[in-house]
């Protein structure tokens, strides 16, 4: 659906900004995969001035905080039009109002999430296609676990599909919330609810995104020790870093395993 008086790129930019909530100037110019920053930055602003996004605030008084870039959310206005699509949720348009108030540890993993699909993007082959869904658009999916992952992510190729179930943790998340992740999908995995609703497809494979390379080490050891207890890997598990990502390495994923 457009809304009016918008252009076909700024209606890209609203529905970018319903599945990842924040996203700031440098991703956009990478999402539209645009060399003129200006032009993004005019749809921007055409969007602010008519009311549909709002400027994440973020105190510009020291020079570090001036230079980056700017952040944008979906506006009440964009909520009121939104809600005609069939593509979108009134629960999470629902979320809009409060938007501006998000912590920025929240606004910060929501920006991350937005950099792993710009990095599935950049490592697909020219052959395969990349379906990568959001918390925003996974809500509608009852059978998905309680706690929503990050994000859900199908890779095709030739007609076959790799499917994942990404999280994304934000620095300084204390360890328990990985460990706390690691019981959710074992539990998930147990209930067999997946199986049920997909015609016995496969568990996707889950991959976290660790905060740091200690805590990467930490949940390599529980997720271990779980599945020794239970003689088994109840599901693939792949772990990496930030740190890691950005090193450029093409082996980035360590799978969890145990000795048989």
């Amino acid at each position: 659906m457009i809304l009016p008086n918008i252009t076909n790129n700024e209606n890209k930019i609203l529905h970018y900004l319903y599945s990842f909530r924040f996203i700031h100037t440098n991703q956009f110019q990478k999402l539209f995969n645009h060399k003129d920053k200006t032009t993004v930055k005019e749809w921007l602003k055409d969007l602010k001035d008519k009311g549909y996004i709002n400027k994440v605030d973020n105190d510009k008084d020291s020079f570090e905080k001036k230079t980056k870039p700017t952040i944008y959310c979906l506006a009440p206005k964009a909520r009121h039009i939104l809600k005609k699509s069939e593509d979108s949720d009134l629960v999470v348009l629902d979320k809009i109002y409060r938007e501006k108030k998000r912590k920025p540890k929240f606004v910060n993993k929501c920006l991350s999430i937005v950099d792993m699909y710009l990095f599935f993007q950049s490592q697909k082959e020219p052959a395969q296609e990349l379906e990568f869904f959001t918390e925003n658009e996974l809500v509608r999916y009852k059978y998905f676990p309680e706690e929503l992952p990050s994000a859900y992510i199908s890779i095709s190729t030739n007609g076959e599909s790799e499917r994942y179930f990404l999280d994304v943790f934000a620095p300084n998340t204390p360890a328990f919330e990985l460990r706390n992740r690691v019981k959710l999908y074992l539990s998930y995995a147990n209930s067999g609810s997946w199986e049920a609703n997909t015609d016995d497809l496969p568990l996707p494979s889950i991959l976290f995104v660790c905060p740091s390379k200690n805590l990467k080490t930490h949940i390599y050891f529980f997720a271990k020790a779980k599945f020794e207890k239970a003689f088994e890997e109840k599901f693939d598990l792949y772990l990496t870093t930030w740190e890691i990502i950005q090193s450029g390495n093409k082996n980035i994923w360590e799978k969890v395993t145990i000795d048989k």
